[in-house]
């Protein structure tokens, strides 16, 4: 029984690095190249930066919104098929 816990969480833990690492990614690297064209234009407002990001975040979803529901439907079939086991 523990050992099926803890392949669950790994599980678990593996398919949240894999949906969030490629996120935070995304708007860090955006973040950065905005404030690189906001100290070159010579901008100092804050508030530029948060459309680029949530563009990015949209284009995200577009994209890859299908295999993410995929991996998070998959985790949700195995846990739920690891719940008998777990019962005795």
């Amino acid at each position: 029984m523990v050992d099926t816990v803890l392949e669950l969480y790994i599980l678990a833990m593996r398919t949240t690095l894999e949906l969030a690492l490629p996120v935070i990614a995304a708007i860090a690297v955006t973040g950065v190249v905005v404030s690189l064209l906001q100290s070159a234009i010579g901008v100092q407002d804050q508030n530029l930066s948060f459309g680029p990001k949530i563009g990015v975040i949209a284009a995200l979803l577009a994209g890859a919104g299908a295999p993410a529901l995929s991996m998070l439907a998959h985790l949700l079939t195995l846990a739920l098929a690891t719940l008998p086991r777990l019962a005795h």
